[in-house]
């Protein structure tokens, strides 16, 4: 028989890509690590690799591929039936740390396609300040064990993207219509799940139940 058309099942391969109002920046990591990216507005992003151990660098490939983005955007195989036992040492912790001038608004792990805002806390308790807000998507990386010893063009590299994430909306649109009026319109004027319409004459039934407890 046949194989079976597997293939129409499968999710495609689909490159991280830059949103709407995002600036992207890519740059090559030449000059070793931490590396810093200028992300605009006075903020930057420094890119670490805390390992704590140098030794191993020392003897390793300098075209040895230490992480990348290619990983986290690769189909995964199936889980064997007996899992293997848990490895020591996982991904080497590649991080971003998004300062402010010597202030630090967050930490961001590298992982493809991740969006995170800095800081994601509101104005400061010791100073009463609020810094500016970012939102930084992480879009691929490739890091050679080269760039951990040194500087040097090894075909290393980092693309970002980031926005400001302290500005209100300039668009809006109409506000939703209370959901006890939609019901009132004719079905004909309506489209609404059987889950919904159970839901809301639960909540107006134990609302109505309140209603005459309380008095």
């Amino acid at each position: 028989m046949p194989p079976f058309p597997i293939d129409r099942y499968l999710l495609p391969d689909t490159p991280v890509e830059v949103p709407d109002g995002f600036t992207e920046v890519r740059q090559g990591l030449t000059a070793g690590l931490p590396h810093r990216v200028e992300l605009g507005a006075g903020v930057h992003a420094v890119l670490i690799l805390p390992t704590g151990l140098a030794r191993q660098w020392l003897n390793t490939d300098p075209l040895a591929v230490v992480s990348s983005s290619a990983d986290d955007l690769a189909p995964r195989p199936a889980p064997p039936a007996v899992p293997p036992p848990p490895a020591l040492v996982g991904r080497v912790p590649l991080r971003l740390v998004v300062r402010q001038g010597t202030r630090i608004l967050g930490s961001v792990p590298l992982a493809a396609g991740l969006r995170r805002i800095c800081p994601d806390a509101g104005p400061s308790v010791a100073t009463g300040s609020t810094p500016i807000a970012v939102e930084v998507v992480v879009l691929g990386w490739l890091l050679h064990a080269g760039t951990v010893r040194g500087s040097g063009d090894y075909g290393s590299s980092i693309a970002l993207a980031w926005r400001r994430a302290d500005r209100a909306a300039d668009q809006f649109g109409p506000p939703p219509i209370n959901e006890f009026v939609w019901r009132r319109r004719p079905p004909a004027q309506r489209v609404e799940s059987e889950l919904g319409p159970g839901r809301l004459r639960y909540r107006y039934l134990l609302d109505k139940k309140l209603r005459r407890v309380l008095r």
